[in-house]
């Protein structure tokens, strides 16, 4: 007997909870009832476009990840993935938030690292840290990073979902319900999209373009490098690179030879070449030659001689942070700052190998007890 009671209770507290629930969020129709409020859905679906127009002639993005924070300190952050890269609609509360998007997800990324993405403001990415067989870092509190991936990154702040907006949503919903008494399914309807804003990702990775001019070039086997001062990473949502540094190295490069009178290639004057990705200049650069230091080591063809230069190149790229990738030729070709230095002398005559001739080889070759000079630029 008193079990049942204990029951009967439990039953009407039950039923009184969820008639309170149906009074306190409910909103009158047609359907002679009350809906209760887990019909609402209290959202409004809002729609940012996004524009990867200033990105596609550097790398066309398969897919986007989203970031949205409710300025309510108390909500949670959340993200969106999406294949299609046009647009995305978000399903959001009243209140104001900021969002970020980038191309592909966190985890498709092999060099890079994501921290802190439960705040809009600490959310950062970095390189991933790597290893050289042949490299050591000179510079205080460096390390050897990965050339990061291109990234893009488009940002939103302040943007809000009012109470007018949810309302309609709310109502276009419940005018999708059945009437109560055939105790159906709801209909589908068509429900307002709210376009809120365009979002225009940019990179926020650079290219550096580096030639190192040579004389004698037909004596060269392989060349090494490393580029040491650049930034470990940067704020998402402010696209700001951070103060620490990482060095990072350059394993293989090209060889291009100076043109003729004749138009032919000059075999003993030219320039090794490469290109690196990179975060950029880290806060706190001040634009001076020490800032950042280009090593390069070369390997001649007797496979015995091995010269090794420093070029300070801090003051060469102090501008290197205003490059976005949207700075194109009349071709549409992306520009990015390039870095020459030059070797104060001609490489020396050594003896090939074997008394064959030489060749130059962009992987890493057999390195022996390394020369170090520092050579002010030219």
């Amino acid at each position: 007997m008193m079990r049942r009671r204990i029951n009967t209770q439990a039953s009407l507290i039950i039923l009184i909870a969820t008639m309170l629930s149906a009074i306190s969020c409910s909103r009158d129709y047609d359907f002679g009832f009350k809906d209760l409020c887990f019909y609402h859905p209290h959202t409004a679906p809002v729609e940012v476009d996004i524009d990867w127009n200033k990105f596609r002639h550097i790398e066309d993005p398969s897919g986007m990840t989203a970031y949205i924070w409710s300025q309510d300190p108390e909500e949670e952050a959340h993200s969106e993935v999406s294949h299609n890269i046009n647009k995305i609609t978000l399903n959001l509360e009243a209140g104001k938030y900021n969002a970020f998007v980038f191309n592909q997800t966190a985890a498709e990324y092999a060099t890079l690292q994501f921290f802190d993405m439960d705040d809009h403001q600490k959310a950062q990415v970095k390189v991933a840290p790597t290893k050289s067989p042949w490299y050591t870092t000179k510079l205080p509190d460096s390390k050897l990073g990965t050339e990061p991936e291109w990234l893009a990154i488009g940002n939103i702040e302040d943007f809000e979902v009012t109470e007018e907006m949810v309302t309609i949503a709310e109502e276009e919903f419940l005018a999708g319900l059945p009437e109560a008494n055939k105790h159906a399914k709801a209909r589908t309807v068509t429900r307002s999209q709210f376009n809120i804003a365009t979002i225009t990702p940019v990179s926020i990775i650079k290219q550096v373009d580096l030639y190192v001019h040579l004389e004698n070039l037909v004596f060269l086997r392989s060349g090494l490098g490393a580029i040491e001062g650049m930034a470990e990473g940067c704020y998402i949502s402010t696209r700001q690179t951070s103060s620490q540094i990482v060095t990072h190295s350059i394993d293989s490069w090209g060889v291009k030879y100076d043109i003729d009178d004749n138009g032919a290639e000059n075999l003993m004057k030219g320039a090794i070449k490469a290109s690196i990705t990179t975060f950029g200049l880290p806060a706190g650069h001040t634009g001076s030659p020490e800032d950042n230091i280009l090593y390069v080591r070369l390997l001649l063809v007797d496979n015995q001689t091995l010269l090794e230069m420093e070029f300070p190149i801090g003051d060469i790229i102090k501008d290197l942070n205003s490059y976005d990738g949207t700075q194109t030729d009349e071709n549409g070709n992306v520009i990015w700052p390039e870095v020459h230095v030059y070797w104060p002398e001609p490489l020396p005559e050594v003896e090939p190998v074997g008394g064959t001739g030489g060749a130059f080889d962009v992987g890493v070759g057999e390195w022996g007890d390394e020369i170090i000079t520092t050579l002010p630029l030219m």
